[in-house]
C-alpha cells in the first residue's frame, strides 16, 4: 500500500534516527534529579534506620544493666535461712575486702576522676573515674542439705541424691575436670551461719581443714575447723561470694559496666554504660532500741556512711535499699546532627562532644535480707 503512496508522504513516516545535544542533555539533567532523589531517600533510610536500631540497642542495654543490678543487690547478705546479724566466719583473714561477709555491702561514692569516698580496695580494677563502685556479699542460689556431721570440728557429708558431680561441678564447688574448686562456702540453718573455705571434697564429703588442696588459687585457707556447731540437723550449704559492680573502658575504648566475682577476672556485661550513681536508702533506727521498720527515713551517698558499721550512723548496716542510676549512651556516634544535651544526676543541660544520644535508667532496690 505504501507503494502506491506520494514520495512527501512517505518520507513523514521515517523512523526517529538520533537525539539533538539539548535532548541529551535535558535527558541528562533529569536523569541526576531522579538519581539524586533516590540517593536522598537512602541516605534518609539508613540514618533512620541507625538510629532506631541503636535506640533499641540502648533500651536493650539499659533492661539488662540494670537486671543485673537488681538481683544480686536485692539479696545482699543472703545467707541461706539464717536471720542472724552476724555469721561465724574461721577464714584466716575475716576482715578482708574480699571475705568480710559480714558486711553485706560496700559502697564507694566517686569524689572526682581519681578518688573514691571510702578509698577504693585494689580488687576493684580499672575503674572509671566519677562513677560510683558497689560491692555485694551473697550466697548463691543452689543450695546442698548436709545429711551428717559427727562434730563441730566434723567434716559436713551431703545428701547423696544431690551431691552428685554435675550438680557441685554447676555450684562451683567442682571445676571442669571435677577437682576441687576450694570455694568459699557459707553452711547455715535458721538459727546460725558459719563461712569458712572447701578444702577437699571426696564423693559428697566437703572438709574444712586450715590449708585446701588448690595450687592455682588457694585463697585464705581456714584459721580452725571448728564451724562452732554441727549442722546436720536441716543445715544447708552454699557458695558464697564477693561482688563488686563498677564502670571500666572495655578493649574497644568504650565505657561498659563490669562485674567481678571474687578474686576472678572482671567481667563486661554491658557496653555503653557511661555512668553510675548510688544513693543509700536509711534505715534510721535499725540500730536503736526502738526495731526498725525497714522502710528507709532518707538517702544519702557512701561517702557519708560509716563503712565498719558499728554504733556510728549511719551506717551500712543500716541500709535497706539502694537506688541506682544508669547514663547509657548509643554505641554508635554521628546519629543527630548536632550535640543533644542532657540530664544526669541533678545535672541539666550537660553539652556533649559526640553525637550519641544518651538515656537514664534508675531503680530502687529493696534489700531483703534486711
Amino acid at each position: 500500500m505504501n507503494a502506491y503512496l506520494p514520495m512527501r508522504a512517505r518520507s513523514t513516516f521515517r523512523k526517529q534516527t538520533g537525539l539533538t545535544l539539548i535532548e541529551v542533555m535535558i535527558a541528562m539533567l533529569l536523569g541526576v534529579f531522579l538519581i539524586g532523589g533516590v540517593i536522598q531517600i537512602f541516605i534518609s533510610t539508613k540514618q533512620t534506620y541507625r538510629m532506631q536500631e541503636n535506640l533499641s540497642r540502648l533500651q536493650e542495654n539499659g533492661r539488662f544493666a540494670m537486671d543485673f543490678l537488681t538481683r544480686d543487690i536485692r539479696m545482699a547478705g543472703y545467707r541461706g535461712c539464717s536471720g542472724r546479724p552476724v555469721v561465724h566466719n574461721i577464714l584466716n583473714n575475716p576482715t578482708g575486702f574480699l571475705y568480710d561477709f559480714n558486711t553485706a555491702i560496700s559502697g564507694f561514692e566517686a569524689t572526682s576522676e581519681t578518688a573514691w569516698t571510702p578509698i577504693i580496695d585494689a580488687d576493684i580494677t580499672s575503674p572509671l573515674g566519677g562513677s560510683d563502685v558497689i560491692t555485694i556479699r551473697r550466697a548463691a542460689n543452689q543450695a546442698f542439705t548436709v545429711d551428717d556431721q559427727a562434730e563441730t570440728t566434723s567434716s559436713l557429708a551431703l545428701q547423696a541424691a544431690a551431691a552428685t558431680v554435675a550438680n557441685l561441678t554447676s555450684a562451683g564447688f567442682l571445676k571442669s575436670d571435677g577437682t576441687n574448686n576450694c570455694k568459699i562456702a557459707v553452711v547455715s540453718n535458721c538459727s546460725d551461719a558459719t563461712v569458712f573455705q572447701v578444702s577437699t571434697i571426696e564423693g559428697r564429703v566437703l572438709s574444712q581443714a586450715p590449708a585446701g588442696n588448690c595450687t592455682a588459687d588457694p585463697g585464705p585457707g581456714n584459721a580452725t575447723t571448728n564451724l562452732r556447731r554441727r549442722y546436720d540437723m536441716g543445715g544447708q550449704i552454699y557458695t558464697i561470694d564477693t561482688i563488686s559492680y563498677y564502670i571500666r573502658l572495655n578493649p574497644n575504648n568504650q565505657p561498659s559496666l563490669y562485674r567481678r566475682v571474687g578474686s576472678g577476672n572482671a567481667e563486661e556485661l554491658v557496653e555503653g554504660v557511661e555512668q553510675m550513681q548510688i544513693v543509700y536508702g536509711i534505715d534510721a533506727e535499725a540500730n536503736s532500741r526502738q526495731n526498725g521498720d525497714g522502710i528507709p527515713n532518707y538517702y544519702t551517698s557512701a561517702a557519708a556512711i560509716n563503712p565498719g558499721g558499728g554504733a556510728l550512723t549511719p551506717n551500712m548496716d543500716q541500709v535497706v535499699s539502694v537506688r541506682v542510676s544508669l547514663l547509657l549512651r548509643t554505641i554508635e556516634d554521628n546519629l543527630t546532627e548536632a550535640p543533644v544535651p542532657y540530664s544526669y544526676n541533678g545535672n541539666t543541660g550537660i553539652d556533649p562532644q559526640d553525637r550519641r544520644i544518651r538515656r537514664v535508667f534508675s531503680s530502687t532496690i529493696s534489700v531483703r535480707n534486711r
